[in-house]
């Protein structure tokens, strides 16, 4: 992990005293001077990972992640190069506090809780990329359709605790902020290429860097980016040859800067990102009957061969950075994004047609016990005839429209800019840094969707009743937000005091239509509003040098959704508390955690199985705790034994254990019957997470290890039932490089060495299973 160190105790920060209209001056005259990086990106005190972003992150502020009074995890480019994973899910396994729903095995759709927050497409995290909010529309529709691809990302920050509130809207869970890969300082360019044994293969390059345009006052900088990955899937369509159950995707990243040159007097930079990606994804929401993913994990039922999404993403960012003085500095980002997205797969399924369902013609069962995808996967015993349409076996033919077929497509828009402004002072009798933001968001989600209805006759999809588009769903959503934070760091010698607040001013509105046109007035309009404040206090104190203990406490919330006007929000308070040890020898960190939710929310989805529930609707779960412990701690044995081989053993764990109890019995049409004293879903009692590696001079090895424990798919108490259990696992993966040549690697790396056949999740339809083995071969070269 980097480290960028500091001492708190003996920084003083020159008494400095801005009024508001010089401030304002100086703020003008910098804009319209010549534009620069802020100090050379190696600048003293800066995290070169965080393309200049300091002030809008945690660990930018503090200057390293042992100095933030709160939860935080930094994930170096050293340590995401060691096992080169494309699976955010993998990434992720290190960070205590995290909850995972694997479900396409390839991280494409990430499913991403933390602290129980509840983890249905990541929708209660915060996502960011280089400050900027990734959920499609993140006011509107937070639920992560789109997800940036985590293999071309240079950093990543993981916050939990109060340090969330420095972000929101969503404060309950925490936050993932992504760092692209920079501008390089001078002309290199990387590239690494992957193939395995899924006839999987992906690339990541770029080239980039900055250069001198002789009597001008500034540099010119570059950067030319690209990440393509395909793969044909480890699972097969049953009876069908050479199915694509794989994806193929790719992603483009070009940057512009324009960066003042060393010494001037007011250092500034101005970037222009544009990012554009697309992905083709043969991916179901139908998974297998408890018989099959014990028996054949790896099959697909021919009711899903139509099943595919396609995707675009486009972003447009300007960030501009000026240092009025060491003291004194702003960051400013304006963005735009825009994400299209049809998915088209197996939503329904019809078995009410009476003449299907009596006398001679009597081809289905027309039970209400078998009536949805999920019900017939779950008793495919007691629903016979209606599995065998899902199966589509040869010589079968089912009755028409009866699977419906979704045509899921939405457009998603956001658009806004955000100032952040870092001060640092010194008042009082002790040292101040603070941070103030402002934030404009505009977003819009566009639900036009259609579902036509199919037959199966001898194993193929034949579509027996075409519906117009819109006839489904035809929505409109948006959402103008304004927020507001401010933030305060005092150090009184080995004390430091954190103070936030953020305030979120929302208004929201849905347009319905019952029919595709919408020249005509909407035949529903639903409106929601919220002003909200949410503070956030911490406290860390350095006992020693080398330990430290902290403790602090925040508002956890988040509003429900515009389509459910009448549904309370998501409101909780949460605690943290522990101690860090930190030397050459060890690092060490335990943390207890307590969030205590007034009114837990989900949302109706089509990820979570919503097929009794309107789609984007929220309710309530009542109160509920969550509580555990997190320990990280990291070491090199050739440090602690004090050996001289040459050789180095760095080895890190992270632990973590979660429980969790509904205080409320509650009738919850997403979370279905609650008891008191259940338990939460797909949050694992135990997750342990251990790294081992071997490093010479020009060759590594490293193995890590996870456990997951036995979780359960519904909320519950007691011994977990088989058909609500999801698998206790233990996966490890391996990688291994060897330098041929200065900057030239061989690298091999194993996901699963083991081969380990498990169940990872029971929805949205049926049980689904993890990645089989996969070996993968290739090079990289740094230039």
């Amino acid at each position: 992990m980097e480290e960028i160190r500091h001492n708190k105790t003996q920084e003083r920060f020159p008494d400095s005293v801005y009024s508001g209209s010089a401030l304002a001056a100086a703020s003008l005259a910098a804009i319209m001077s010549a534009f620069g990086t802020a100090h050379a990106e190696d600048a003293e005190g800066k995290i070169p990972a965080l393309n200049n972003l300091d002030i809008m992150t945690v660990i930018g502020i503090a200057r390293d992640v042992h100095d933030v009074p709160g939860s935080v995890t930094y994930i170096s480019p050293e340590k995401l190069a060691l096992q080169s994973y494309t699976d955010i899910n993998r990434i992720l396994r290190q960070v205590p506090g995290i909850n995972i729903q694997e479900e396409d095995g390839f991280g494409l759709r990430p499913n991403i809780g933390i602290r129980g927050s509840g983890l249905d497409r990541s929708s209660k995290v915060l996502i960011m990329e280089d400050g900027v909010l990734q959920a499609p529309a993140p006011y509107s529709a937070p639920s992560a359709y789109y997800f940036p691809f985590s293999a071309r990302m240079n950093a990543v920050e993981i916050t939990k605790g109060p340090s969330t509130v420095k972000y929101g809207p969503f404060t309950t869970a925490g936050a993932i902020q992504f760092f692209s890969t920079p501008i390089p300082d001078q002309a290199a360019a990387h590239v690494t290429f992957l193939t395995s044994s899924q006839n999987r293969s992906n690339v990541h390059a770029w080239a980039g860097g900055k250069f001198d345009v002789g009597q001008m006052p500034f540099d010119v900088g570059i950067l030319l980016e690209t990440y393509q990955d395909k793969a044909d899937g480890f699972k097969e369509i049953e009876g069908i040859s050479n199915a694509d159950t794989g994806f193929s995707l790719q992603d483009y990243v070009a940057k512009l800067g324009i960066n003042s040159k060393a010494g001037a007097s007011t250092p500034q930079s101005l970037v222009f990102k544009f990012q554009y990606s697309d992905e083709r994804s043969n991916q179901t929401y139908l998974g297998l009957t408890e018989s099959d993913i014990r028996s054949r994990p790896f099959v697909q039922y021919r009711a899903s061969q139509n099943d595919q999404i396609n995707t675009e993403h486009y972003t447009y960012q300007l960030t501009h950075n000026i240092e009025f003085n060491d003291n004194l500095q702003m960051t400013t980002i304006a963005y735009n994004t825009e994400f299209a997205r049809n998915w088209e797969k197996l939503d329904r399924f019809e078995n009410s047609d009476p003449f299907f369902t009596s006398g001679a013609n009597s081809l289905l069962s027309g039970t209400g016990s078998c009536n949805s995808l999920n019900k017939i996967l779950v008793d495919s015993i007691n629903c016979p005839r209606e599995f065998e349409v899902l199966r589509g076996a040869d010589g079968f033919t089912s009755p028409d429209d009866v699977l419906g077929i979704r045509q899921n497509n939405r457009s998603y828009y956001t658009n806004g800019v955000q100032t952040a402004l870092n001060v640092k002072f010194y008042a009082l009798g002790v040292d101040h840094n603070m941070v103030a933001s402002i934030r404009y968001h505009e977003d819009q989600v566009d639900r036009f969707q259609e579902q036509d209805q199919y037959r199966i006759d001898n194993g193929v999809i034949v579509r027996t009743t075409d519906n117009a588009p819109g006839t489904q769903s035809n929505r409109l959503s948006k959402s103008e937000a304004l927020s507001l934070y401010l933030e305060n760091t005092f150090y009184a010698g080995p004390l430091a005091i954190t103070g936030g607040i953020r305030f979120e001013s929302v208004d929201s509105r849905e347009r319905r239509w019952n029919t595709p046109d919408r020249t005509l007035t909407p035949d529903s309009i639903r409106e929601n509003s919220y002003d909200v404040f949410l503070p956030a206090l911490s406290v860390l104190v350095d006992v020693t040098d080398n330990f430290s203990v902290l403790a602090g406490a925040h508002r956890g919330f988040a509003p429900a959704s515009v389509s459910s006007q009448t549904q309370r929000p998501e409101e909780s308070i949460a605690y943290e508390a522990g101690g860090r040890f930190t030397s050459d020898l060890l690092t060490f960190e335990v943390i207890g955690f307590f969030n205590d939710y007034s009114n837990l929310v989900a949302e109706c989805t089509n990820s979570s199985g919503g097929s009794e529930c309107d789609i984007g609707d929220t309710d309530n779960a009542g109160a509920v705790d969550v509580y555990g412990i997190e320990v990280v701690a990291s070491t090199d044995l050739t440090t602690a034994l004090n050996a001289n081989t040459g050789l180095s053993f760095p080895i890190s764990l992270a632990y973590t254990y979660t429980d969790s109890e509904f205080k409320s019995t509650v009738a919850s049409g997403i979370f279905g019957d609650i008891t008191t004293g259940d338990e939460l879903p797909y949050v694992a009692d135990h997750q342990i997470y251990l790294s081992a590696g071997v490093n010479g001079e020009r060759w590594g090895v490293t193995a890590d290890l996870s456990y997951v424990a036995e979780t359960r798919a519904v909320p519950g108490q007691g011994i977990i039932p088989t058909l609500q259990s999801i698998d206790a696992r233990t996966i490890v993966d391996l990688a291994a490089y060897y330098e041929i040549a200065e900057g030239v690697r061989l690298r091999l790396k194993v996901e699963n060495l083991f081969d380990e056949d498990y169940l990872a999740s029971r929805r949205p339809y049926g049980a689904r299973p993890g990645k089989s083995r996969e070996i993968f071969g290739g090079i990289s070269i740094d230039l």
